[in-house]
């Protein structure tokens, strides 16, 4: 699968159907996506998955139920993030307020957090409000998110107890070094996911995937894997919902 082959890690993937190998002059091997006219990766076996989660005002969210004329942009990440998660949804956020009027009213922007113990309903909608106030805010993480993350090809998010660079706690979090994340073991098997008290404290980072999905119409899905600008994001997401 091509979403599989993109998001592998510590391997050579296979060439995926639509895929060109070729051989440059140096002798290495040089593996290619075919023009589609996207700057992201046009996927064609990933389609929305099932996915129905609380928004920071309470009410159900359900990505397979959205208008089929939308196009939903979706992120997991969490607040206190110090690098990724930021920098991602500033540029969003350019792009978004680039879009025509229409296409704006076709696009959803959807970020959802893997750290529910510390972005609560109120810290997640105050930090979405530094980017858009018009972004969706959804409570994940643990169960919540994990199976969907494995549908889209992605690693589930984990605890770092000692996370470099060191997190940064958005406006209204309030800190308590007596409390660490919920309990539970994560797929490694330590203490991990996130929910209540292991004493790792409240400096703890999120390990979680960087990637953008965008789930347009006609089950048109678009992946992207790092160093697009604004104007990438707005040239695509214009195209996809026009």
């Amino acid at each position: 699968m091509v979403a599989a082959a993109l998001l592998a890690s510590g391997c050579s993937p296979s060439i995926a159907p639509g895929e060109v190998e070729t051989t440059n002059p140096s002798g290495n091997v040089e593996v290619s996506l075919p023009d589609t006219g996207y700057v992201g990766t046009l996927l064609d076996d990933v389609p929305r998955p099932a996915m129905t989660l609380r928004t920071t005002t309470g009410r159900r969210f359900d990505l397979q139920g959205r208008p089929a004329s939308e196009a939903t942009v979706l992120f997991f990440g969490y607040t206190h993030c110090p690098d990724v998660c930021p920098t991602t949804m500033a540029d969003l956020g350019v792009a978004y307020r680039q879009l025509p009027g229409a296409a704006r009213r076709d696009v959803t922007v959807v970020f959802v957090t893997e750290d529910p113990r510390r972005d609560t309903p109120g810290v997640l909608r105050r930090w979405l409000e530094g980017f858009d106030p018009r972004f969706v805010g959804l409570i994940g993480g643990g169960e919540r998110t994990r199976t969907i993350l494995h549908q889209l090809y992605v690693p589930a998010s984990r605890i770092n107890p000692d996370p470099l660079p060191a997190v940064e706690h958005p406006p209204g979090h309030q800190h308590d070094a007596k409390v660490g994340p919920p309990r539970g073991k994560d797929d490694h098997g330590r203490r991990g996911e996130l929910g209540g008290g292991d004493g790792l404290g409240d400096d703890y980072g999120v390990d979680h995937s960087g990637v953008v999905y965008v789930f347009g119409p006609d089950d048109q899905t678009l992946l992207y894997t790092g160093g697009e600008t604004p104007s990438d994001y707005a040239a695509d997401l214009t195209r996809l919902v026009g």
